[in-house]
């Protein structure tokens, strides 16, 4: 059995009985979302709202998996529950400190795997964030557009390929900026697909062409800051040009 949790929370869990491997796998409550139950296993989330001490209250997000394994090196038969991968992912962005749900709990055993994060308390999914503000200022795109950029960039300087790059795995949260200042803060989720690899240069683009496919009701003028912000340039030169057409009828072909 592997297990690892956070100090920051284990007397909250503790408090609430929820500290041990155990305690979470036998959790009930109701379901954040309908479990996949597809690969002869079942995965799935619920929301958990803990009060401390205080009474402050803490949400959390409990993902229970079984039976959804996956090959590795290690363990070329058998395989090793998916939440694995994701809990690495988790660990190694954190030190890199690219933003990410803060990880709790994470304990495997067997065939089952648990991984307990904070809630992204004030963030929203930007595809959600996007359709409940549809009338943002230019400026208001600009911003998102970069804080997104710099998000995705952060991820893969980090040597991170997602594998699963939509909007709704990237949440967004307004902040008080200032005049340097996007005016968001941005992280990521969902790591159960994602790999670290020293070929980031190369496999990025594929991130970026599931991004774009994606995003498909965005403004022209949009993606465009998203791609300058990126790569970090202020203007489109022949190579650049010719790299966005690149993306674009990538993102085209998966569309078809």
């Amino acid at each position: 059995m592997q297990s690892t949790h956070s100090p920051q929370f284990q007397q909250l869990l503790q408090q609430h009985q929820l500290a041990s491997f155990e305690q979470l796998w036998n959790y009930q409550g109701d379901w954040f979302e309908p479990p996949n139950r597809e690969r002869g296993g079942w995965s799935g989330v619920n929301y958990i709202e803990l009060a401390d001490e205080a009474g402050v209250k803490h949400g959390f997000y409990l993902k229970r998996q079984q039976a959804h394994m996956r090959r590795t090196w290690q363990y070329p038969i058998a395989g090793e529950p998916t939440f694995v991968r994701e809990f690495e992912i988790l660990q190694h962005l954190s030190k890199h400190h690219v933003a990410t749900p803060t990880l709790v709990f994470f304990g495997s055993q067997q065939d089952k795997a648990i991984l307990l994060t904070e809630a992204l308390t004030g963030f929203l999914a930007a595809d959600e964030w996007l359709k409940n503000h549809s009338n943002i200022s230019i400026s208001q795109q600009n911003g998102l557009m970069q804080a997104l950029a710099d998000a995705v960039r952060n991820l893969h300087h980090a040597g991170v390929q997602h594998r699963s790059l939509y909007l709704k795995h990237l949440f967004v949260k307004e902040n008080n900026a200032d005049i340097n200042d996007s005016g968001f803060e941005v992280a990521a989720i969902d790591f159960e697909k994602s790999r670290i690899t020293v070929l980031i240069k190369w496999f990025r683009f594929s991130d970026l062409i599931t991004l774009h496919y994606r995003t498909a009701d965005l403004r022209a003028s949009n993606k465009l800051a998203f791609f300058k912000q990126y790569f970090a340039i202020q203007h489109l030169t022949p190579f650049y040009k010719a790299l966005c057409r690149y993306l674009h009828q990538q993102s085209l072909q998966k569309r078809r």
